[in-house]
């Protein structure tokens, strides 16, 4: 009896200097898009404002791509334009279609852009906005809701069909022969398919799936697109809260991926294993600030990456430095 009443005057003490000394719970946040508690303490990368493209918030910035000239190409989805951004950061609109979704931008590398559009169509113009022409191929005549592309180093463009949900998952990735005559599935059944990163050597492909709110490493065999068959497609990382999800992506030559969270400013990085290694928060977030970051870019042969940051705020580009420069892209081969 007496050891228990010792142990009782014991514990109502530690109450007593716990309640003292402030201790009341875990601390909860009154961030708009608070970072989940298992990522809080990665490290952390803050970036700087940039270039102002306009102030309109609702102008949904899309498909950052560098040419060789250090020209940055933009594009502002919903009303069909594509900015020009130059060395020193003199904003032009070098086309404007409002028939077109324009969304992801791969430059080939004789310098001719390649944009997909979410209403299936997938087109090519010049640096300075000309020569508009479309490419028609389909896989079995199923219009693509092209997203994203990225070339592989022999000139083959993969895209990322955004379309389906966890219902219904009729998204997918496909891959365009460097002549642009036939298409091919790399992987199908996908719920909105949309970041893709490619490795250096071209033998690991990141896709990224919103809907789900997972990304998909595959590993590709020699021929740019069978899956190997071995455990060749996995799902390192699986994304957790809302609004939004993975976005676009980019990838350094580390093999580390930068994956792009919408409507929740900031970008998590993974490494080449998928285990998440840094946040990159866009300062303003928890107060609801530029919360559309959408897709990055890495300038070619620097670890420097501006990534778009749309909304409350207006329309920008921010830059950051990565943790390694970034892959190497068909257009600087």
């Amino acid at each position: 009896m007496k050891r228990c009443f010792i142990i009782g005057l014991v514990l109502i003490g530690i109450l007593i200097v716990v309640t003292a000394s402030g201790c009341s719970g875990p601390k909860v946040s009154n961030s708009a898009v608070p970072v989940p508690p298992s990522l809080t303490n990665l490290p952390t990368i803050t970036p700087e404002p940039w270039v102002k493209i306009e102030d309109n918030p609702g102008t949904f910035l899309e498909g950052p791509a560098f040419d060789r000239q250090g020209n940055l190409f933009v594009t502002s989805m919903f009303d069909g334009r594509v900015f020009k951004i130059t060395p020193d950061k003199q904003v032009t609109t070098i086309f404007n279609n409002s028939d077109l979704i324009t969304d992801g931008i791969a430059i080939h590398k004789d310098g001719r852009l390649f944009i997909g559009c979410l209403n299936g169509k997938l087109i090519v113009i010049n640096p300075d906005g000309s020569n508009l022409t479309y490419i028609e191929p389909r896989y079995h005549d199923k219009p693509l809701a092209m997203n994203d592309l990225i070339f592989n180093s022999k000139g083959n463009l993969y895209v990322s069909d955004f379309t389906g949900n966890i219902g219904d998952p009729t998204g997918g990735v496909y891959r365009f022969s460097a002549d642009m005559k036939t298409v091919q599935p790399v992987i199908e059944n996908l719920a909105s398919a949309n970041g893709l990163a490619l490795t250096q050597g071209g033998d690991i492909l990141w896709v990224s799936e919103t809907c789900r709110g997972e990304i998909l490493r595959l590993e590709l065999l020699e021929d740019g697109i069978t899956i190997n068959p071995v455990a060749g497609a996995t799902i390192p990382y699986r994304f957790t809260g809302a609004p939004g999800g993975p976005d676009s992506n980019a990838i350094d030559v580390e093999g580390n991926v930068y994956q792009c969270l919408i409507f929740q400013g900031r970008i998590l990085v993974l490494n080449k294993g998928g285990i998440p290694i840094a946040n990159v928060l866009i300062p303003g977030r928890d107060e609801g600030k530029h919360l559309g970051t959408t897709n990055i870019a890495f300038k070619p042969g620097t670890d420097e990456a501006v990534m778009t940051a749309w909304g409350e705020g207006g329309a920008w580009m921010y830059k950051f430095r990565g943790l390694a420069k970034g892959a190497t892209l068909f257009s600087h081969q």
